[in-house]
């Protein structure tokens, strides 16, 4: 086997390492709220503690994300991805053995900052060494991780007993960070230079650099019309459609599934469509999807044509913004400008939609369709500003 041919081996051996480590971002994601019910019951607790959970694990990717370029200069990505992945496992595996809720409360802090900490790592260090279709890739297996934490929570349900839940998928994470332990060897070593790229950038900079402000209002936007059909798509059917509960729930499930498969769609069509053409697409689809849901049809297969189609839409725009960061920032700004696009999407979770759920619930939700399409004009013209920008030149693209 000649050199080249060996090092194309390896780099894709380690692609396949970082895809595993994605997974294990995904997998805590969408336990706890599975499991609420059966937990709220063994602690004790009312229904509404689990926004308190919410809130911890929040403001602590927030921290771990902006802070994500500090640890950077610091450390080697390879080291922050091993730690993280080993924290959040081993947290999750004493989260199974608590007996009272502060105690849930304090494993919190260590589920929010190895997340966020993996997730500015791996993000940058992806769109550093390898190409547009891989961050695709990338994100599509965080799509199977958040969808295989509920379902292996659901097995151990039908056992009566969420705690083990928690020990399988703390393992499983344990597993995953002795896999990428063992691949120190392969990943690419970041010198003095590279790790002083990490500048420290103050926030009044940062927010000066051409671009920056519109590409966080993007993902801000982007996370809010995600976690908008994530959260309320059910509820609206139930309530303004007339679909029955069980059928409701399928179809946030439905917009996730749609979701992935945007993200392989998205990894096949980058070797023919350059990321501002998919982001564009992908804006397009959603745009669309937002229009189509106002109409009041009376075909249950009519929504979930249109959700598929919104979830496929929101497929390539994450994933393809992330890289389309390396064409509009330069090497320095990229880790600071990467981790303020995260926490200002966060705040599209944490703050936009909870929002809309307060408007919902002092009007009515049948506002839902407006509220969705007036957040996809916004990102669409968003979106439509920053492809404008001049680009820099980039060997991945």
């Amino acid at each position: 086997m000649t050199k080249s041919k060996k090092q194309v081996l390896l780099s894709l051996l380690l692609l396949f390492v970082i895809y595993i480590a994605f997974i294990a971002l995904g997998l805590p994601d969408a336990l706890l709220g599975s499991a609420w019910n059966l937990v709220r019951s063994d602690l004790n607790v009312p229904l509404g503690s689990l926004g308190m959970m919410t809130v911890v694990i929040y403001i602590m990717s927030i921290i771990s994300t902006y802070n994500a370029p500090r640890l950077l200069r610091l450390f080697q990505t390879k080291w922050i991805t091993f730690i993280s992945i080993t924290f959040t496992g081993v947290a999750l595996i004493l989260l199974s053995q608590v007996s009272e809720f502060y105690q849930m409360l304090f494993f919190a802090i260590p589920l929010g900052m190895g997340a966020g900490a993996i997730d500015v790592s791996l993000n940058h260090y992806l769109a550093k060494n390898y190409k547009a279709s891989h961050m695709s890739y990338l994100h599509s297996f965080y799509g199977i991780g958040v969808t295989a934490g509920p379902s292996i929570m659901a097995y151990t349900l039908n056992l009566n007993s969420w705690r083990l839940g928690y020990i399988i998928v703390g393992t499983i994470l344990l597993v995953i960070a002795m896999i990428v332990l063992l691949s120190f060897k392969l990943w690419q070593k970041e010198t003095e230079d590279e790790k002083e790229s990490h500048e420290h950038i103050p926030l009044k900079v940062a927010f000066r650099i051409k671009g920056a402000l519109n590409s966080m209002f993007i993902f801000l936007f982007y996370v809010h019309i995600e976690s908008l059909l994530g959260v309320w798509i059910a509820s609206f059917v139930y309530a303004e459609r007339g679909v029955t509960a069980p059928v409701a729930a399928l179809f946030a499930t439905t917009y996730y599934l749609g979701l992935t498969v945007g993200r392989l769609l998205s990894g096949f069509l980058a070797k023919k469509f350059n990321p501002h053409q998919l982001i564009l697409m992908g804006v397009s689809l959603i745009l669309l999807g937002a229009i189509l849901f106002l109409f009041n049809v009376k075909f249950e297969a009519y929504y979930f044509v249109v959700v598929v189609l919104l979830g496929i839409g929101s497929g390539p725009i994450y994933p393809n913004m992330m890289f389309a960061n390396n064409t509009h920032f330069k090497p320095k700004e990229l880790s600071k400008i990467i981790s303020l696009q995260m926490v200002i999407g966060y705040m599209g979770f944490g703050i936009l939609t909870p929002l809309a759920g307060f408007m919902f619930g002092q009007t009515t939700i049948a506002f839902y369709p407006y509220v969705l399409l007036s957040s996809s004009i916004i990102l669409t013209l968003l979106t439509l500003r920053f492809l404008r920008l001049k680009t820099i030149p980039n060997e991945n693209v």
